[in-house]
């Protein structure tokens, strides 16, 4: 039995730390922005880095045409996980950091992310989780049970409308984590990838927040504060950098482990739920804490490496 972390776990482990940042900065600044107008400004940063790297790197993927254009049926899966990610996906998210807390919506993303991660994997990339996944997802499962039922001592009005739409933002990064891994096989291609997926998010948000303005007077603007404009703006640097861990990790290893990893800032969100929001931090708290983290540990043990020694992977 070994346990297994390659170049691709690593930078899964990057993007959890990346956005345990991000998941304390929305929440302090998620009263006082609206969904669409935080979307945006979270995915700025994320859109600046990939067409600016295109811009350097000269790189024509995207322009039909060209030799190296990457096709139309990529940029339509791209712009297809862009818009649930980053559209749907992080309006959801917002959602439930307004309607629940930092607990309740970390827990319902982690618990989203990594069923529908491993579901859609096999469905849509034959991806066949190994023994150790399964298990290890089932005991994630029971820690994001107790991490929720720890969040309903002293919830918010309607913090079950709050675990419903992080449930959902899960399962749409999922399905778009499981499109950037259909584009990485072919075409490992990270940035274009990010503008790809950037631009289905984007585009959408931009429409909703105009028809927002020209119909309620740009109400959305009236309650925006220049300090949470620069918060979320911070988050969405840091949501960059997530983002190119999991395209990385994706090239590198399976959707399952990128997600089972990923999962880890579950645990980092709750220490910084504690000690910076005076969330709760009950005895079911640190036992779904602690759960999560076998499960985590357990999932990345590969027992068939043994017989294939040090050598049998050569990513590391």
């Amino acid at each position: 039995m070994t346990f297994h972390l390659g170049r691709g776990e690593r930078w899964a482990i990057v993007a959890a730390i990346s956005y345990t940042i991000v998941n304390v900065m929305l929440r302090a600044a998620s009263v006082s922005v609206d969904p669409y107008v935080g979307s945006v400004l979270r995915q700025i940063p994320v859109a600046m880095l990939a067409f600016g790297a295109i811009v350097i790197g000269r790189r024509c993927d995207l322009i039909p045409g060209d030799s190296t254009f990457i096709g139309w049926r990529f940029v339509a899966a791209l712009f297809a996980g862009g818009f649930l990610s980053f559209f749907v996906g992080n309006v959801m998210y917002f959602g439930g950091l307004t309607e629940g807390s930092l607990g309740i919506t970390v827990s319902g993303v982690q618990g989203g992310v990594v069923f529908a991660g491993v579901l859609l994997g096999i469905a849509l990339l034959g991806e066949q989780p190994r023994r150790e996944q399964w298990l290890g997802a089932a005991v994630i499962a029971a820690g994001l049970v107790f991490v929720a039922i720890a969040q309903l001592g002293t919830p918010r009005d309607r913090w079950w409308l709050g675990l419903m739409f992080a449930i959902l933002a899960g399962a749409c990064y999922a399905s778009t984590n499981v499109v950037t891994r259909m584009v990485q096989r072919v075409r490992p291609v990270l940035f274009v990838v990010l503008a790809g997926t950037s631009l289905g998010g984007l585009v959408p948000l931009t429409l909703v927040i105009v028809a927002q303005a020209m119909t309620s007077g740009g109400a959305a603007f009236r309650t925006l504060e220049w300090s949470a404009v620069g918060i979320v703006l911070l988050a969405g640097a840091f949501n960059a950098l997530a983002l190119v861990g999991l395209t990385q990790a994706m090239r590198d290893t399976t959707v399952a482990t990128t997600n089972t990893l990923s999962s880890s800032q579950l645990v980092f969100s709750f220490f910084a739920s504690v000690l910076l929001f005076s969330e709760t931090g009950s005895p079911e708290m640190l036992l779904g804490v602690v759960l999560v983290m076998a499960g985590i540990v357990w999932a990345q043990v590969d027992r068939s490496r043994t017989a294939r020694g040090p050598a049998g992977d050569a990513r590391q």
